[in-house]
């Protein structure tokens, strides 16, 4: 007889065991024994039902059944193993639990191990991309993208590009399936709504005649403009790469048109801005997207850390040529109006930062209220 001491792993229900422990179960409580337990107890199925509290009526429906012992087990959700031993003790059925204990034991560990299991997968977050096992790994936190790449493979030599212009010059961050996902990924379609969803700013898909011949393609820009839709904003960046027939429902959306030709316009800094994070306020926008370009361009750093607030005019940024400085001066009224600094008196070269500029200003106004004070006290002695 086996002892009921070593019950390490039977404190689950009867329902995670498996179907053939159960059907054991069944064979060995299904008959019916005549002679009852020393305590009065049946020693079949019956017995267990008694010990449990079941009403009668139930008993006598169960009686009818083929497998009374797997019925009773299947309305009763929460009977334990150790509970099911502890009636069987009582039953003076030492025999099924010799025979059925290790086998329950084991299926019920299995059972918590894959319950462990379940929850900690339900737990942790979906790694999708390369990237987010690395940063998953370091940080504990998932990549976040400003845009997931649409394209069809033909088109990759063009993708190249893009990648090359956006990540490599303008330190943006894209997705591409090809590139970033995980290989063997299950469920990939689930994973690209959950990427667009939840972890990439914008949609930039790629138009050519071989992008629309794809089914995918035409499904996650439908997705992306009806997940726009629902949450009134602008998902999706179209691309035109060639000419082709844009489905009607993109066809309002203002498009980077790369078959554009024209000299004024900039396609790579048109795509620059539109994935640009629309949320950020615009200092720290512009300061992201226009860092390697400041530190390619010497004239334009030089003049970043002149002015370091901001001060200082769009023109003032691309030009070499020193600005004429606006300064009040007096008319014979005693009126203030503004007038330009003499050709002879320009802004010293030397002034590097806006409170010296304010201060040269400031002086030169006083200079210049001298003068007009002298010149209508000339005009008074005339009269």
């Amino acid at each position: 007889m086996a002892s009921c001491d070593n019950t390490a792993h039977l404190d689950g229900y009867l329902s995670s065991l498996r179907a053939s422990t159960l059907a054991t179960l069944s064979n060995m409580l299904n008959p019916t024994k005549v002679l009852l337990s020393d305590d009065g107890h049946f020693r079949d199925w019956r017995g267990v039902a008694e010990l449990m509290g079941v009403d009668v009526l139930v008993i006598q429906n169960l009686e009818r059944t083929s497998n009374p012992f797997g019925n009773l087990i299947s309305q009763v959700k929460n009977l334990t193993a150790n509970k099911l031993i502890e009636y069987l003790e009582q039953m003076d059925r030492y025999d099924v639990i010799d025979d059925t204990i290790a086998v329950m034991e084991n299926d019920l560990y299995l059972a918590s191990r894959q319950s462990i299991s379940n929850r900690i997968q339900a737990e942790s977050p979906q790694l999708v991309t390369i990237g987010d096992q690395e940063c998953y790994s370091e940080h504990g936190t998932l990549v976040q993208y400003d845009a997931f790449v649409l394209y069809a493979r033909e088109d990759q030599e063009f993708v190249d590009r893009v990648v090359e212009k956006m990540e490599g010059e303008y330190g943006m961050k894209l997705c591409l399936k090809e590139r970033d996902f995980i290989a063997g990924l299950p469920f990939e379609h689930q994973a690209v709504t959950e990427l667009i969803s939840n972890r990439c700013r914008f949609v930039l898909p790629i138009f050519s005649p071989n992008f629309l011949n794809s089914e995918d393609n035409k499904f996650v820009v439908n997705f992306s403009e009806a997940l726009g839709i629902e949450r009134g904003c602008r998902k999706i960046v179209p691309c035109l790469y060639q000419q082709c027939d844009l489905p009607k429902s993109v066809r309002y959306y203002t498009r980077l048109d790369y078959t554009r030709q024209n000299p004024y316009w900039d396609f790579w800094d048109k795509m620059k801005k539109s994935l640009a994070d629309p949320s950020a306020p615009p200092s720290e926008r512009m300061s992201k997207l226009d860092a390697l370009a400041t530190e390619s361009n010497p004239e334009k750093k030089d003049l970043a850390q002149s002015f370091p607030n901001g001060e200082i005019s769009e023109k003032s940024k691309y030009s070499s040529e020193p600005v004429p400085a606006i300064c009040p001066k007096s008319n014979i009224n005693g009126e203030l109006k503004e007038n330009k600094v003499p050709q002879d008196e320009t802004v010293p070269q030397e002034l590097q930062t806006t409170r010296e500029t304010k201060h040269w200003l400031k002086k030169m106004w006083k200079k210049s209220k001298k003068k007009s004070s002298e010149k209508q006290k000339v005009k008074v002695l005339a009269f």
